[in-house]
């Protein structure tokens, strides 16, 4: 597969031969992250049958130009698809194509169908009412709010209506609201011959499929099964590869010519050509696809417009299993406003994540994710030194919950690694074998989320009814317990070499003395409220105020920052952080030590 750009649009292409290809049309907002490894599975499925696959962001998304908000709207999403189809056709010749589009995707694949006279259609549970889609976004929206701590949900804002960090404008809201595809599809007579529905529930799409039928296009339908499974969060998220199978099936059967499969085509790794063909450009940045490592992964390199000498830059690690873009964009964000701070930045997708080849050497996609593999770490620190061989001074890690761990986690075995920005980190080490489901149920049993319980009789109910187990409790209190027990014992042996758990990377306090001595200037950002605040309090004093006798690890707790940063304020807040302990970095060497306000706030409280 190769990266290209068109009209400021990036996109994959997966190769093929023949005359037939196809458009693949993503959702929107936080379902594009969450569905991403689906489409690229998808691709590469058509490419092992020969057929060419192009996949790509609309503007203003993924690693496409342009910025969130009112750049989002119906007819510009429209002459995206539009334009995506005639860039396959011009690079691969194909004079044919199928359209396939998965949830709001689907909704601008056949809205775009007529104007590139595509000649057959594939919805994937298709958004064709955008009233009830506004619904379904307001349902993740308000379990996001009541997950959040009491003065952070009070905090937000009705409008703009903002959705796991993807702001929606008004305009995109009432085209929305306005949206009943059926009625769109019935207003002009489509070329399509032929259409597949894969609804996420039976006969969801059933009057679109009537109005088409009306129109003589040959519709098929059926269910998408493991839809559920699939539209879930990336740490969970599993691709159904048997419905997505049938789609492409039915795509291969309807293409002429005789089609074998050939699976040395999954899993390819990305290449890159040496011209600029793959090149965004923004206002504020220049960014160009690479592929490092022995390995071949994937990042998009993001420098800021006239900068001269190579100094600093950020290593923004993936979050759980979302692609390089990050959760509703968040890191292509995070990216082009530190370029236009003239910081430089590099995204990457490890290994099984994103655009990076599997964790398997020649392996198929990894379908169901592993957020904590060693291998993510071990591409972390391979990213690190090929930044570092490319002449740039100070290599920075930086991410956000999971990404945070294995930022730290290669600062610990990487040189090239001398900064670590790590923001929310839950906990210092996590043991290979845990699995995804053992580590939430620590995470549910932590002081945050079982403290303010304890003086609510209904909670207690729950386990005197047996509907909540004790045990799983009682540990989770008693760890916490034992943690400050055990940093008081260390800080009884501060002068001598402490206690042997202090010496081990698998304790908090092992992780910090490794920094320290490695001279890794670490900052660990926290929101008050956040679950790794249990760990930070238990082994560092409230807000971690004994970190402060270390002269390279600091931490820094603001009231206002939700878990993943979705609210635009706490990311705007960790931006302007993270500038200001860079640039502190950057100056180290030729100044006197100065405490900079920023890094000081709400320190010693």
């Amino acid at each position: 597969m190769k990266p290209i750009a068109f009209g400021g649009r990036f996109g994959w292409l997966h190769p093929g031969e023949g005359t037939h290809g196809v458009v693949l049309c993503s959702p929107f907002g936080h379902e594009e992250p969450w569905c991403h490894k689906g489409i690229r599975y998808l691709a590469e499925e058509l490419s092992a049958y020969g057929i060419p696959a192009l996949r790509f962001d609309y503007l203003a998304t993924g690693d496409s130009a342009g910025v969130d908000g009112n750049a989002h709207h119906f007819d510009a999403f429209v002459s995206d698809v539009v334009a995506a189809v005639k860039r396959l056709k011009e690079l691969t010749g194909v004079t044919s194509v199928t359209l396939c589009g998965l949830r709001l995707g689907g909704a601008l694949a056949a809205l775009a169908s007529r104007a590139c006279a595509a000649d057959s259609l594939v919805l994937l549970a298709p958004v064709t009412r955008g009233r009830t889609y506004l619904r379904e976004l307001a349902a993740v929206r308000k379990v996001w709010l009541d997950n959040l701590a009491p003065s952070l949900r009070a905090a937000q804002r009705d409008k703009p209506f903002n959705v796991l960090g993807q702001i929606y404008s008004d305009r995109l809201c009432s085209e929305l609201d306005a949206l009943d595809l059926s009625k769109a599809m019935d207003q002009h007579a489509p070329v399509l011959t032929r259409a597949l529905v894969l609804d996420a529930r039976a006969r969801a799409s059933a009057a679109l499929c009537s109005t088409l039928r009306g129109r003589g296009v040959a519709v098929e339908t059926g269910l998408l099964e493991g839809y559920l499974e699939y539209m879930d969060e990336t740490k969970s998220s599993t691709v159904p590869a048997r419905a997505f199978g049938e789609a492409v099936k039915w795509i291969v059967d309807g293409a002429p010519g005789m089609r074998v499969h050939n699976s040395m085509n999954r899993g390819a790794r990305p290449s890159v050509s040496l011209d600029d063909e793959a090149i965004i450009e923004t206002p504020e940045a220049r960014e160009r696809p690479v592929i490092f490592g022995a390995n071949g992964l994937f990042g998009m390199l993001c420098e800021p417009r006239g900068r001269v000498a190579y100094g600093p830059v950020m290593l923004i690690t993936n979050t759980a299993g979302s692609v390089h873009h990050g959760d509703s964009r968040l890191s292509v964000r995070i990216a082009r406003e530190m370029a236009r701070r003239g910081i430089p930045s590099m995204r990457i997708d490890a290994r099984g994540i994103g655009d990076s080849p599997p964790r398997t050497p020649q392996g198929p996609l990894d379908l169901v994710p592993k957020i904590h593999a060693s291998t993510t770490i071990e591409d972390v620190a391979t990213a690190a030194a090929w930044l570092k061989r490319k002449g740039y001074q100070t290599v920075i890690s930086f991410g956000i919950c999971s990404g945070a761990y294995s930022a730290l986690r290669a600062a610990l075995v990487e040189p090239a690694l001398t900064a670590v920005i790590a923001v929310n980190i839950v906990r210092f080490y996590i043991p290979p074998h845990m699995s995804m489901a053992e580590l939430e149920e620590l995470q549910r049993n932590s002081l945050k989320r079982v403290g303010p319980a304890i003086f609510k009789p209904s909670k207690w109910w729950l386990v005197l009814s047996g509907k909540r187990k004790f045990l799983p409790i009682a540990q989770a209190v008693g760890s916490i317990l034992l943690a400050r027990l055990h940093s008081h014992r260390l800080d009884a042996t501060a002068n001598r070499t402490g206690a042997a758990e202090a010496d081990t990377l698998t304790h908090p306090h092992g992780v910090v003395h490794a920094l320290e001595r490695k001279g890794v200037r670490t900052l660990f950002v926290y929101g008050s409220s956040d679950e790794g605040m249990d760990q930070l309090n238990a082994h560092f004093g409230k807000r971690g105020k004994k970190l402060s006798r270390f002269s390279h690890v600091k931490a820094v707790v603001f009231d206002e920052l939700d878990h993943a940063l979705f609210d635009p304020r706490a990311s705007a807040k960790v931006i302007a952080l993270s500038e200001a302990f860079i640039k502190d970095l950057h100056q180290k060497a030729a100044a006197p030590k100065v405490v900079n306000p920023l890094l000081a706030v709400q320190q010693q409280r």
